[in-house]
């Protein structure tokens, strides 16, 4: 059976452990774009709190496709980004053999989210070993048929009884606060444990 899931930015590390386990997934384009969620979205775990970072799209309140949707660059989010990033790992003990590949594929300048994305998780695909085979959707599936696996939104920012039950949170170490922060960005857990990522997943 396919299973479908969503595109996420820097997803989170229950996204990742849903990819290990599948042998083949197809990646959402035809659907249309939905805020508050992980599709320009990701948390990572700073000295004060966990911190959202938002990719801001064009016509993010209209009906556009996530294959079509742009994202918008007169805002200076990719400074934000990249500075929240370093701020938070820097000091972690494996950002650095991971921080040219970050910054070179945030400073490519994507026009699209999905194409953005997709390089995102090509990347940290590599970084976590997984071999799993990637496809994109090139119609919309309906929810009302039944030869799918629907995982599409499940992995959600609101809905952590949801990912709950595909990732089981282990604490690793994480650099701030006394409690363990569960299901950040893959961010948080590569640049935590590194090589040791793919074994945590």
């Amino acid at each position: 059976m396919r299973t479908i899931v969503d595109s996420q930015y820097f997803p989170c590390i229950a996204y990742f452990s849903l990819l290990k386990s599948k042998d083949e997934i197809w990646i959402e384009t035809q659907e249309y774009f939905e805020k508050q969620t992980y599709r320009n979205r990701c948390y990572i775990l700073d000295a004060n709190r966990t911190l959202p970072l938002a990719v801001p799209v064009k016509g993010g309140n209209k009906k556009i496709k996530m294959a079509d949707i742009q994202i918008e660059y007169t805002h200076r989010w990719l400074n934000d980004h990249w500075r929240a990033f370093t701020s938070a790992y820097n000091k972690s003990p494996f950002f650095e053999y991971y921080e040219g590949y970050i910054h070179d594929i945030l400073f490519k300048k994507q026009t699209r989210l999905l194409d953005l994305n997709m390089e995102i998780l090509s990347f940290c695909l590599k970084a976590l070993h997984i071999d799993t085979k990637i496809n994109l959707t090139e119609t919309y599936e309906s929810t009302s048929k039944s030869q799918f696996e629907d995982m599409r939104s499940l992995i959600h920012p609101k809905k952590d009884y949801l990912w709950s039950q595909i990732h089981e949170p282990v604490p690793y170490q994480q650099l701030f606060g006394q409690e363990f922060a569960a299901n950040l960005s893959v961010l948080d857990l590569l640049s935590n444990t590194g090589p040791e990522s793919d074994n945590y997943l």
